[in-house]
């Protein structure tokens, strides 16, 4: 069995800052972009039991549909074993075209499994997402919409990279 976690996040032109640092007595000031139709959403999958742990995501520079959820279904990497992705009780997870969708996504191995409400803490893309927001994306303020992008899809790639590279660590020389 494989065993995905999905769900989906959205990134705004100016993200939180978790914390800063200043002089005594001065306040420290970050540039605020407004929305304005340049919010990017994701919607990825972490699967953290896999030999080599992996982290797919794709951005859309739109709101997320049923639609996109079902062929991001349909895009899962193709295997023997049955694929089993946990997700939450989101309104597109749930809509009448996921459910429609299931007994096909059942012929092809792909089973969906939902988590009890109001429970984030269970599902394991959420630090993800977080160490995403709050640490792989050093800028805070973004101006256009593709410097947005471009941010979000280099934090996947380093926190892709860094799954990675924590499997491979071999064993080095003491000094």
């Amino acid at each position: 069995m494989r065993l995905f976690y999905l769900d989906e996040c959205g990134f705004s032109p100016s993200l939180p800052t978790g914390y800063s640092w200043q002089l005594p007595k001065q306040r420290k000031r970050v540039k605020y972009e407004y929305l304005q139709g340049r919010r990017i959403n994701a919607l990825a999958t972490y699967e953290p039991f896999a030999p080599v742990p992996d982290l797919t995501a794709v951005p859309f520079e739109r709101t997320l549909t049923a639609d996109d959820l079902v062929q991001y279904f349909r895009r899962l990497p193709t295997d023997s074993v049955p694929r089993v992705v946990v997700l939450d009780n989101a309104g597109i997870h749930t809509s009448k075209v996921t459910k429609a969708a299931r007994p096909e996504l059942a012929k092809q191995g792909i089973y969906l499994y939902y988590l009890p409400a109001y429970s984030p803490e269970l599902n394991r893309i959420e630090p993800v997402f977080k160490q995403i927001k709050h640490h792989e994306m050093p800028v805070r303020s973004f101006t256009t919409k593709d410097d947005l992008k471009k941010a979000v899809e280099d934090g996947f790639e380093r926190y892709r990279h860094r799954l990675r590279s924590k499997c491979y660590n071999e064993p080095r020389l003491a000094a």
